[in-house]
């Protein structure tokens, strides 16, 4: 994909060094996206007159290899930046997701349901305030 609706550019970039993200990369000459869980181990910026893109340097999760590949900014269409797996063994792998960017600057900027089942809400969802 050649356009320049990347979610990720030179001033959100470095956020992502050091994290683990699910990436959509999209390209024009394939039908469908590929979807990769990927370490963020570096980021390379455009240097005007020596080279103009952009890109991260990752290791994938299921395969680290030796040495990063490269993750052009202009392949990705959605990069979502995943936390660490809780220490508690809710059995949550990825934990929360955060850090959520799409090339079309979609999202609905919901909130998220109240976590069930704890001290604090129930199964049921109540949380036992009274409203009027």
């Amino acid at each position: 994909m050649t356009s320049n609706s990347s979610p990720v550019n030179a001033s959100n970039a470095a956020q992502y060094v050091g994290q683990t993200a699910l990436v959509e990369l999209a390209w024009d000459d394939e039908p469908e996206p590929l979807w990769l869980l990927l370490h963020i181990v570096g980021v390379v910026l455009p240097f005007e007159g020596v080279y103009d893109q952009a890109y991260f340097m990752t290791l994938e999760m299921n395969d680290p290899g030796q040495f990063p590949n490269e993750v052009f900014f202009s392949d990705i269409r959605t990069i979502r930046a995943m936390r660490h797996r809780d220490r508690q063994g809710s059995g949550n792998v990825l934990g929360r997701m955060t850090l959520t960017h799409y090339a079309d600057g979609s999202g609905s900027g919901a909130a998220l349901p109240a976590r069930r089942d704890s001290f604090t809400v129930p199964a049921n969802g109540s949380t036992g305030a009274a409203h009027p």
